[in-house]
């Protein structure tokens, strides 16, 4: 008689790049908070930031590893927020080379993709929305 099952595989050890995306993190706040343009938001509006940089580094081994600890919509928190697309753009400007500075090259080119598809997409979604209360 044959055993047909297969056996279960062993989950994957994920923390070299979990360590990797918590430095990418804290890089990226490190010269947001410093910068002309989105420090002013971010300290302003961030109050416990080691609750934030636990937020963020779920939100990113979701988006990069497929871990499943951040389960809330990352977009209408930002809505409160006082931006253009600049603020996007910059956040770009600052996160590729965080993440190229620290992330490895398993996971790095999807960082640099997926905050180049935020950058965009989320900037014209949020002044869309934006305009749109206004008129409301």
């Amino acid at each position: 008689m044959t055993n047909n099952s297969q056996p279960e595989s062993a989950p994957v050890d994920h923390s070299e790049e979990e360590a990797a995306i918590a430095k990418c993190v804290r890089a990226f706040y490190e010269k947001a908070r410093a910068d002309d343009l989105l420090g002013p938001v971010f300290n302003g509006w961030i109050k416990d930031w080691a609750q934030h940089l636990k937020i963020m580094d779920d939100f990113w081994s979701g988006a990069l590893l497929g871990t499943q600890r951040y389960t809330a919509a990352p977009f209408p928190p930002h809505l409160k927020l006082d931006m253009t697309q600049a603020h996007f753009d910059r956040w770009q400007a600052l996160w590729v080379p965080a993440a190229e500075a620290t992330l490895p090259e398993s996971i790095r080119g999807k960082a640099v993709s997926i905050a180049e598809h935020m950058a965009h997409c989320w900037g014209r979604a949020y002044t869309t929305m934006k305009s749109q209360m206004a008129q409301a």
